[in-house]
């Protein structure tokens, strides 16, 4: 195999690459939703500013973590992973060290416990919650089997690859992996933040803390309306009374 070959093949199994492509999709959510991002970094509240900003640090910071020291697609495994009967069943290849993936499970708990409150006090309530967590269960399920079909085969691929053109053929299924595997830990990180955004609005309910916020989406809209209608003259309707004619 050609170096060119090992180069590809050692990026498309590298674990360091689904975190890499994770960061750039959050960056380019966080990009195409800046109007909303201001609100909440912006809140008239002291208390959700600063949640605002604790969420931030601790998004930031567990996906660097994960993506430096942890592996994504083995993490959200991992419920799926213990859950199964044998012990040859729950065997993991080139696994994670358990003090880092602790550490990982831990930022990750942070991160999810801030976004449920920011959920609760931004997007909606219990129904809303509710809906949400049965649409990501309900996504997660078949994107996570496809996810866990195509590791095996990007596995057995590369073993197999040995030219230029059959490892190039392989980065079309490790795109397609990729792309599962990041709906598969946008789903999971979903539900657990529905999960716990359920008991955070029970919290901030009995604490008062879950005022309804002030958006400003519509100020534009309602802004050039008052001045188009401050551009018209009030005429009185009896003015513009005239009588009806009985036809002949």
């Amino acid at each position: 195999m050609s170096n060119l070959a090992d180069a590809i093949e050692s990026v498309l199994l590298a674990r360091q690459a689904t975190g890499v492509i994770l960061i750039l999709v959050c960056a380019l959510a966080v990009r195409l939703n800046l109007p909303f991002t201001r609100e909440v970094w912006h809140d008239p509240s002291r208390f959700w500013r600063g949640t605002a900003r604790v969420a931030a640090g601790l998004g930031l910071a567990t996906l660097l973590w994960v993506a430096i020291f942890d592996d994504w697609l083995q993490l959200v495994a991992e419920p799926y992973r213990l859950s199964m009967p044998w012990d040859y069943q729950r065997v993991v290849f080139d696994p994670v060290d358990p003090t880092l993936r602790a550490v990982s499970v831990g930022l990750i708990a942070a991160t999810l416990a801030a976004m449920a409150c920011l959920f609760a006090r931004h997007v909606g309530g219990y129904l809303l919650q509710v809906g949400t967590l049965v649409l990501s269960t309900l996504i997660w399920m078949p994107i996570f089997i496809m996810n866990q079909r195509l590791n095996a085969m990007i596995v057995q691929g590369a073993e197999a690859s040995e030219t230029l053109p059959e490892v190039l053929g392989l980065s079309a299924f490790w795109a397609l992996r990729t792309g599962l595997g990041v709906l598969t830990i946008g789903a999971t990180l979903m539900t657990g933040t529905m999960l716990l955004a359920l008991v955070a609005t029970a919290i901030l309910d009995l604490l008062g803390l879950r005022e309804q916020r002030i958006t400003h989406e519509a100020d534009g809209f309602f802004t050039e309306l008052q001045r188009r209608s401050g551009q018209h003259e009030d005429i009185p309707l009896k003015t513009l009374w005239r009588p009806i004619r009985r036809p002949l």
